[in-house]
């Protein structure tokens, strides 16, 4: 992968996050909030920052935080960030939470090993849909803090994440997987007419695993984020979870790594 494209992981990533939020630039920050989901880190959060001063740091990043007026706000540590800068954040008092390995594929994505069981892929369209993926997502969020060690997230947390995902609808697109009559995964997908389109929140029920339901759907969701003409597609995977090398074994290739940093203990 070119620097080009490691670099242009951080422009469509804060684009993404974007989507159905607001934007503020200050001294050459892009700052990124909705108000509507506080509790969710990633849709409140500080990209682009630029120095070596850890004292100019605090006082911009104060300014930010309140401008954000959200307990879980992160910063975006992307591959554009120098090691001066990210060393002036660490001594800012900010802490690493999550490094993820952004991925891209350009081509066709790789064949299954085996013929999966029959999937039938649906798009998120009426209150019921919603509701199942809200369903959906509380089981996604019980998993993760289970393998992480932590305490069960609020529900308050999952409601606000499904939320933030109704109010982005109008840009993203949101499947289901059903099997034997039975939703059990979903995902989204950022069709663009051009650049790189985006594919993220892959999740499959436990229980549903290893038959073909998480390719029928990252198949599908490729497909539609190349549908309006953009290529490559990116997704992102946390670097010491599994789901990378799903996403590698079908085609994806490691373009960049970022990191999440958050000034206390909030989880979003």
């Amino acid at each position: 992968m070119t620097e080009h494209v490691a670099r242009a992981t951080e422009d469509i990533i804060a684009e993404f996050w974007a989507l159905g939020g607001e934007t503020r630039v200050i001294n050459g920050a892009r700052l990124i909030r909705n108000r509507e989901v506080p509790l969710v880190g990633r849709w409140n959060v500080i990209t682009g920052l630029v120095g070596d001063d850890s004292d100019q740091f605090r006082r911009m990043l104060a300014e930010a935080l309140d401008w954000i007026g959200a307990p879980a706000a992160r910063v975006y540590a992307g591959p554009a960030m120098s090691r001066v800068t990210e060393a002036a954040l660490l001594f800012a008092g900010w802490r690493p939470r999550t490094t993820m390995v952004e991925m891209v594929v350009a081509g066709p994505l790789a064949p299954p090993r085996r013929t999966p069981d029959p999937v039938a892929v649906r798009p998120v369209e009426d209150d019921a849909d919603w509701d199942m993926l809200h369903a959906l997502l509380r089981l996604g969020h019980e998993e993760e803090d289970r393998a992480e060690g932590h305490p069960p997230r609020p529900e308050e947390y999952t409601r606000q994440s499904l939320r933030a995902h109704r109010m982005r609808s109008a840009y993203v697109n949101y499947w289901l997987a059903r099997v034997a009559g039975e939703d059990c995964g979903f995902f989204s997908s950022w069709p663009r007419p051009e650049g790189m389109a985006v594919v993220e929140d892959l999740y499959v029920r436990a229980d549903r695993r290893g038959r073909g339901v998480g390719s029928q759907l990252l198949r599908h969701a490729v497909a539609d984020a190349r549908s309006a003409g953009a290529d490559p597609v990116l997704v992102r995977a946390d670097a010491a979870d599994w789901p990378k090398d799903f996403y590698h074994r079908r085609g994806f290739r490691p373009a960049a790594v970022a990191r999440y940093y958050e000034l206390a203990a909030e989880r979003g």
